[in-house]
C-alpha cells in the first residue's frame, strides 16, 4: 500500500531541479557580464553608426544579448 502511494506522488527530481537552478545562474552571469561588455562597447562603435546615439546602439546590443543567451 505504501509503495503504491509513493510511485503516484510524482515528486520532482532534485538533481533535474539543481541541475536546472545552475543553468538559470549560468545564463544571468553570462547576460551580465556581455551587458556591462556592451556599454563600454557602444561608445567605441558609435562612429561606425551615426544613425545611432549611444543609449540606442547599447539598446540594441543589450537587446541582442539578451535574445541570443535566452533563446
Amino acid at each position: 500500500m505504501t509503495t503504491l502511494a509513493l510511485k503516484n506522488l510524482n515528486l520532482p527530481n532534485p538533481f533535474a531541479w539543481i541541475a536546472s537552478f545552475l543553468n538559470s545562474v549560468s545564463n544571468a552571469m553570462a547576460a551580465s557580464r556581455q551587458v556591462a561588455v556592451n556599454e563600454k562597447i557602444a561608445s567605441q562603435l558609435l562612429h561606425e553608426y551615426p544613425e545611432h546615439t549611444y543609449q540606442s546602439l547599447l539598446a540594441e546590443l543589450n537587446e541582442k544579448t539578451i535574445r541570443s543567451i535566452y533563446k
